[in-house]
């Protein structure tokens, strides 16, 4: 008996033995990952008053593309004088907020480009699509825009060829087609607005009265209504549209 309770006893001991190396164990790890924690956190901290206080650009640059604080990003992409800082702060952002702002007043195009690719706020896309004075962004704008009246209202009034037609290609309404299909003063557009519209009322007017012929075969080509083809086939100035017309009178 006296046996026996010696072996509990001495059981009892190891496992209490086990049981605090167990716990030292734990308190170490804990410990370890509160001083990697702290000194991330206090990394940061010194990388973002390097981004934002540092004078020298390089250094300012270097600290940048180790800072992963959004907030402080936030403040480099606003306000460094350096164009080519605040696009590399821009890339490493997400907060949409501060994005939109980027893409909307940057008086760089580059970072306004930057900031527009990975803006998803629709609002944003349609004011640079219908205001940025870049054509080229005005365009970029616009093949990320979804909202139709966003869309026409580009097709409608945007001074250069290439954004209306970026915009005709992805316009559905029909009445916005057929608007540019007979009023717009660039044949190419109106041409090109012809091929997407589907109303023959449309078609035919361009096909009976559009002063350029290939906007006019352009219509022809779609036109289905006899009464057109037969008008067009008798009295089109261009011989060849006259025969276009006879080909598909039916």
């Amino acid at each position: 008996m006296k046996r026996i309770l010696q072996l509990v006893l001495i059981v009892c001991v190891l496992s209490a033995c086990t049981i605090s190396r167990q716990e030292k164990i734990t308190l170490q790890t804990v410990s370890s990952e509160n001083v990697e924690t702290s000194e991330r956190v206090s990394g940061q901290s010194t990388l973002s008053h390097l981004a934002l206080n540092e004078k020298d650009r390089e250094i300012r640059k270097a600290a940048v593309e180790k800072l992963t604080l959004q907030s402080s990003l936030s403040h480099v992409a606003l306000n460094d004088p350096d164009p080519e800082i605040r696009k590399l702060a821009v890339s490493k952002l997400t907060l949409q907020s501060t994005l939109s702002h980027v893409a909307l007043n940057d008086n760089d195009s580059e970072v306004r480009v930057a900031a527009l690719q990975k803006v998803s706020l629709e609002s944003t896309l349609a004011h640079v699509a219908l205001n940025d004075p870049d054509p080229e962004i005005r365009k970029f704008a616009v093949d990320m825009v979804s909202l139709q009246s966003t869309l026409s209202h580009v097709a409608l009034n945007d001074e250069n060829s290439e954004v209306k037609i970026a915009a005709l290609k992805k316009v559905t309404l029909e009445s916005t087609l057929a608007h540019v299909a007979l009023n717009d003063c660039d044949p190419e557009i109106r041409k090109f607005a012809v091929s997407r519209v589907s109303l023959q009322s449309t078609l035919s007017h361009v096909a009976l009265n559009d002063e350029n012929s290939e906007v006019r075969r352009s219509a022809i080509q779609k036109v289905t209504i006899k009464s057109t083809l037969e008008h067009v086939a008798l009295n089109d100035p261009d011989p060849e549209i006259r025969k276009l017309a006879v080909e598909r009178i039916e």
